[in-house]
Formats: C-alpha cells, structure tokens, sequence
C-alpha cells in the first residue's frame, strides 16, 4: 500500500487498508469504511473555498439536513491536511446510483431537498469566503458584445459555419438577453453545480448532494434554473409542468418572493450561448473547430428544446 496515502488517511485519524485510483480522487477502504480522499492546490483561495464549503455543510447538518458528503475533520481540526504544496480533503464515498432526472419522482425530490437546503442556509453569511466564480456579463455589456461580432461580419460578408449558427442564435436569443438582470443581489448561498453527477439516490427516494467546490452567495432561482434546464437536457420531451417543479420547491421553501413568470424569464436566459460566442470570437481563427461547432449546435437545439417547453406552461 502507498505509504504516502497511509499517511494522508492517518491524518484524519484514519486507518486505510486498501486504495484504489477513481476519477475523482482516491478511494480508500479504512477502519471508519469507505472514504474519498481528494487532492487540490494548497493555495489560500482553495483553502478558503474548502472552509466555505465545509462550514456550510455543518451548518445544514446541525438543523437537520443530512443529504450532504460531509467532511473529515483532520486532526488539526479542520476539513483538509496540507501536505507539500497540496491539500487533501477526506469525505465518505457515496455508492449509489446518480440521480435520474429522466425519473419525474426522482427529480421532483431533488428539487423539494434544493428547497429545504436554501430554506435552512436562508440570510446565512460564514467566516471563510468562497472562490469568485465567472459571472455572466450585465446584459447591456453581453448585448453590446454581440452587436458587435454581428456588425464585423454582416460587413464582411463571409460567414463560416460556426458564424451562420451564431448569426442563427442571435435573432433567436438576443431578445432573453435582459432577463439576466432580473434577480438582483438576494443573499442566499447556492451549490450552483446541481448536475446528476453531484447527486447521488441514497435510496429511490432520498438525494445526497456532493461537490460544494463551486458553492457561492446568489439567487436561490439560480439552482432552481441549473436543475430545470439539466432535466430538459435529459428529457427533450418533458412533460413535467414547470408550475409542478415551483410548487414542489415553494413547499419546501416557501419564498413569498417567488413568482413563476421570473422563473421562464431566467430559464430563457442564453448563458451558453453568451459563453460559446464569446471564446471563439475572443481569438481571431481561420476555421471553427469541431468542438466549437458541436458545443454551438447543441446550444441552439437546447434552446429550441427549452422554446417549446415553455409554449406548454
């Protein structure tokens, strides 16, 4: 057995018997069962989101919500061992199925714990700060962008492919852009990465949400908005009325600001689109690259997806 992982496990009081390498970290089978180490640069930032992360989960576990993957402590009493220039975090290894967003009752008990999770961190502030993450432009700067990339090539007069599918996307998504600036500056503290891979179905019916690395202050809309658009990703075809996905969360979460027109106003947001246009055309390029055309195509079809779901509510 590595010594050096015996070593990290024992930090955390640990007794690690066997290792095995996965995708996310290494899985070590110990005296105290399975428990995923992970590895980040020691870094202050990184440090700080590590503490943010992890003050939130004790805070939610203390009044009662348990679907977290919550932390070992280290025998520093704290949720990571600095070991060189890394650091290590240790949380008990999940073995369970993903979320199946494809399964209506699934889904509907991720949203109700999303409303229950925001309800319980509500006005909530804690000492370490989280990373910054890259927020999406202020929609007059996005809108501006876009003219402008608009206007270059209406000018020239050459469209490649990856420019027709922009030049498509703009008339079709421009009008949405606004609504970024719809949800102002609430405080509420959101995982902002509630993807089916994050959460795992401790049984049919109970979800465990992981991975707190990109959690932040925001708009509790903003997970709400992430989770809708990833179910109609798995379900081009969903048949889920949105007023359905609102009450389940209002139920749990009962905001007396929430208002479903806001919600089909974000959801037709065009984060990706704005995202995508803006790293191609950032770098002036002879051709498209494959990966820039699929990522567009997909954004498009999405949107078309999302344009009918909506017609629907």
């Amino acid at each position: 057995m590595d010594t050096f992982v015996q070593n990290v496990a024992a930090a955390f009081g640990l007794v690690n018997r066997s290792v095995t390498r996965e995708k996310f970290g290494l899985l070590c089978n110990t005296d105290k069962g399975l428990v995923m180490l992970q590895k980040v640069q020691g870094t202050p930032a990184n440090i700080e989101n590590i503490l943010f992360g992890h003050e939130i989960k004790e805070y939610l576990v203390a009044n009662g919500f348990e679907g977290i993957d919550r932390f070992f402590v280290s025998q520093q009493q704290l949720p990571y061992h600095k070991t060189g220039a890394d650091v290590f975090t240790a949380a008990r290894a999940i073995r369970a199925d993903n979320a199946d967003f494809t399964d209506k009752t699934q889904f509907l008990d991720v949203v109700a714990n999303i409303g229950k999770m925001h309800k319980i961190l509500a006005g909530m502030t804690f000492p370490a700060q989280p990373k910054k993450r890259a927020e999406p432009p202020p929609a007059q700067k996005a809108l501006g962008a876009l003219a402008v990339y608009r206007k270059k090539l209406m000018k020239a007069g050459k469209f490649s492919d990856f420019d027709m599918m922009f030049l498509k996307g703009y008339e079709k998504f421009v009008p949405h852009i606004l609504q970024n600036d719809i949800l102002g500056h609430d405080k509420y503290i959101c995982h902002n990465l509630l993807k089916e891979e994050n959460i795992y179905m401790q049984d049919a019916r109970t979800p465990i949400f992981t991975n707190f690395a990109t959690a932040g202050y925001g708009h509790y809309l903003s997970d709400l908005v992430y989770v809708v658009k990833r179910y109609l990703k798995a379900n081009p075809n969903g048949d889920l009325p949105l007023e359905t996905i609102a009450q389940t969360y209002t139920t749990n979460h009962p905001a007396t600001c929430f208002d479903t027109k806001q919600l089909k106003a974000l959801l037709q947001y065009p984060d990706k689109f704005v995202k995508i246009t803006k790293e191609y055309y950032s770098k002036k390029r002879s051709f498209a690259p494959k990966a820039y055309l699929t990522r567009m195509q997909e954004c498009l079809s999405r949107g078309e997806v999302l344009e009918d779901y909506l017609k629907l509510q």
